[in-house]
């Protein structure tokens, strides 16, 4: 079963699991940059004890898996950070429009032009996989993900995030505020590949 997410307000330098805030990325580690040379976006943190204790994966312990966008309040992205199945869709997510990454606990930092003030992602109750919730959500399995035969069997389903969730001037973070970003995580402890995340919109 997969449970909703509930959004708290939270300081931007929290070691939680949250959308936003300041990275932790080492300092020894390059700011995430796209194929089109912008620095991007941090949407997402994840401690991995939480995921190792809530989820059951069996990831190193005192890490986090930060997950970075492409976004811009000027130009055209949405077409770098979708995918519907497109084979050339999922070459540009892993040419690198979206990131994630699994790293040790740095110091904070943000070389972005964008910081998503921190909200804490707490895991609320149950959903029924009959319903028509179309939020964010946890666990289990994705909501209204279009096309289910994607070419992402070697990962397993982790969240969903949706654009309206965000704080208000950031409900655009996926182009669209109804947009779903979808995260997947590896099966194994891959450094190079420890997940992949895109976005979907109708």
């Amino acid at each position: 079963m997969s449970n909703i997410i509930e959004f708290e307000e939270v300081d931007n330098l929290q070691n939680v699991l949250r959308i936003g805030g300041i990275s932790l990325l080492p300092k020894d580690m390059e700011w995430p940059v796209n194929p089109n040379g912008e620095k991007m976006t941090l949407i997402l943190s994840i401690p991995t004890n939480f995921l190792n204790d809530i989820l059951n994966y069996n990831y190193p312990k005192d890490k986090i898996i930060s997950v970075f966008t492409t976004y811009n309040t000027e130009d055209y992205f949405l077409d770098s950070i979708v995918y519907h199945g497109d084979r050339e869709e999922l070459n540009n997510i892993k040419k690198g429009f979206t990131k994630v990454i699994l790293h040790d606990i740095g110091e904070p930092r943000n070389d972005s032009e964008y910081l998503i003030p921190a909200q804490k992602l707490i895991v609320g109750n149950e959903v029924d996989v009959t319903s028509k919730y179309g939020g964010s959500l946890i666990g289990g399995n994705p909501f209204f993900l279009q096309n289910e035969d994607l070419e992402i069997a070697s990962y397993q389903f982790c969240m969903q995030l949706y654009g309206a969730d965000f704080p208000e001037e950031f409900q655009d973070i996926f182009y669209l505020n109804d947009s779903i970003g979808y995260l997947y995580l590896n099966k194994e402890t891959d450094i190079n590949d420890i997940g992949i995340f895109f976005t979907q919109c109708s």
